[in-house]
Parts: structure tokens; sequence; C-alpha cells
């Protein structure tokens, strides 16, 4: 059996696909599975256990349009897949599942010929489980993730040179500008856990640089960025991490799927989509306009943006102590 998964979405995306890769391995232990998802996604998608190759779809730049649509097509029907699952409910998603060749498309989106109907209240794992599911895979839904190379722990080794614990890694970035907390607000939150002794560290991407300088300017306590790093370091980092604090974001959820503690910060999005461990603790203030969106709007449809607005520091301090097993006074 040689199985593709097609979902070319975002970083969180790619990992809530390691349920269902775990599954189709688990049945087919001889067989192969392959992924089709977005320059961001790939690294996680290679950490994945079971996933044997990963194809890059990238629909934004390199393979944008019809003809990248098809330069990708053909590498996928190069891979000759008897099965294609296509949690993603793109048509592009469903053009690639069809120009794989694949005999049996099971999916959301048109072009899937045995198509599933998209219950969006469905936390996103089960979304992708479910299919496996349908093609004769059962699996369980925890996240899981493996270490990097040698060359990204030496990085992380690097980073955290010297670092006393806890060491609490924050995420300060999203992909949506409506599901990120204001700088002041992780200022108060790192200075809060340097007091009380932790050893605190920024993660995030090239856009995160101008948030991350702001935070530590306002923090006034030492902090170590890391932003602007590769997508495998800052996997490296998250996993010799004892704490990560972020959003509903990929990073969050890649440290999730590596089994650290976590505490996340929900705005617009529903926690309602996630399956959480006795490890992670979600934090919101169930304002009445709470979810307002399935993976956020570019901006709040009230204009107030409350959800995150009002969400104080001492609310994710006190979260973030229950997990260390220390009450931490804000």
């Amino acid at each position: 059996m040689r199985a593709l998964l097609v979902n070319p979405a975002y970083l969180g995306d790619t990992v809530f696909l390691g349920p269902a890769v775990r599954a189709l391995k688990a049945r087919w232990p001889e067989g192969s599975v392959a992924l089709c998802v977005t320059p961001r996604g790939a690294p996680a998608a290679r950490l994945l256990p079971g996933c044997d190759e990963v194809f890059v779809y990238d629909k934004r730049r390199a393979d944008r349009g019809f003809l990248g649509l098809c330069r990708v097509g053909a590498a996928l029907r190069a891979f000759r897949p008897d099965l294609a699952l296509v949690p993603h409910s793109s048509a592009r998603s469903g053009a690639l599942a069809f120009f794989s060749g694949a005999p049996r498309r099971i999916g959301y989106p048109l072009l899937c010929n045995e198509r599933v109907r998209l219950d969006r209240s469905r936390p996103f794992v089960d979304r992708s489980l479910l299919l496996a599911e349908r093609a004769g895979a059962p699996g369980s839904p925890e996240l899981t993730l493996e270490r990097p190379t040698d060359v990204e722990e030496a990085y992380a080794e690097r980073a955290l040179s010297g670092a006393k614990p806890p060491v609490v890694g924050l995420v300060p970035g999203a992909e949506w500008a409506t599901k990120r907390w204001a700088p002041d607000n992780w200022a108060a939150l790192a200075a809060a856990l340097s007091r009380h002794g932790a050893t605190v560290v920024l993660l995030g991407g090239p856009a995160d640089f101008k948030a991350a300088s702001r935070i530590r300017a306002l923090a006034r306590v030492p902090v170590r960025d890391t932003t602007g790093n590769s997508v495998e370091e800052a996997i490296a980092v998250l996993a010799r991490c004892d704490l990560v604090i972020g959003g509903d974001t990929g990073l969050v959820h890649c440290a999730r799927a590596l089994g650290r503690k976590v505490v996340i910060v929900f705005g617009p999005t529903d926690p309602a989509r996630h399956r959480f461990t006795m490890g992670e603790r979600h934090v919101e203030l169930r304002l009445a306009c709470q979810p307002c969106h399935d993976h956020g709007p570019k901006r709040c449809p009230l204009g107030h943006h409350d959800c995150m607005r009002l969400l104080g520091a001492e609310t994710i301090v006190q979260a973030a102590g229950a997990l260390l097993g220390a009450p931490l006074a804000y």
C-alpha cells in the first residue's frame, strides 16, 4: 500500500496529520506513506513518525498557478499512490489528489471519488483520522513528533547554553493577526516568569523579529531571542523547554506533539477543535463573541478585539504555575 496525504495548509495542520500517518503505517507497516504539504509544514512532516516521503507544494510562490499545480501533481504521480487522503477542503488539494493518479481518493473536496462531508465541529486531528479509518486504518488521536537531527540539536544546545530551569518558551507570533497577544502582555509575562527564576526564550519566524524586540525592551529582564531561525531549529529548542506558552499557532502545536507542557492562549478560535492532554492548559475569556472563526480572521469582526486585548498576563502566569507545580505570583 502506498498512501498519500494531501494537506497544503499551515504548520499546525501538518502536525495534526500525525495520528493519521501513524494509523496508516500501523495498518500497512511494509507500505509507504507520503505527505504533500507547504514549505513551512515540510520540516514538521519529516518528523512525523511513519512518514516516509514529503512533497512540497509552494502554492504561493514557486508552484503558484495551474502550471505549478500540474508540476507537483506529476511528482505525486511518480510516487504511484494506491490511496490519497485529503483532509484539506480546498479545490487545489482535491486537484492534487486527482493528478496524483491515486485510484482511491478519500476526502472533503471535489475530485475525491469517496467524498466525505466536512463536520467543522470535529477536532482537527479527527478530520484526518476519520479519512484513515474510512481507508481501513483506525488510529488514536495523540500528537507525536520526533526530535530533529543532531545539527538542530547542536543549535538548541548553543541557544540554551547555561540556561537554568525551568526553561519557558514564549511564542508571540501567529499567522493571523487576531490570534496575537500584544507585546506589552508578553513582556509582563516574561518579567513575571523571570522573577521566579525561569529562563525565558522567544521563538518565532522572521516576521516576529519586530515584536520580539519590543517584548525584550518592555520586559527589562534577560530574555533569549531565537526568532528568525528555521522551523527545525525552533522545534529543537521547543524540545528542551519545560513549558511553552503561545497562541493557537503552529510552533505551539509542535510543542504539544513533542510532549511539552503547554499553555495556549485562545482568542478568535475554538479550543473545542483540539484534544488536550493533562500537561496542557488553554486560556480564554469566554466572551459572548468567542469563537468567531475557524482559524482566525484578518481583523476582529466587531472591531474591538476584546478576546485578546482584555486577557491579562496574570491569568497566564497562574496557568503556567499550575503546570510547573509551583504557584507563581504576578
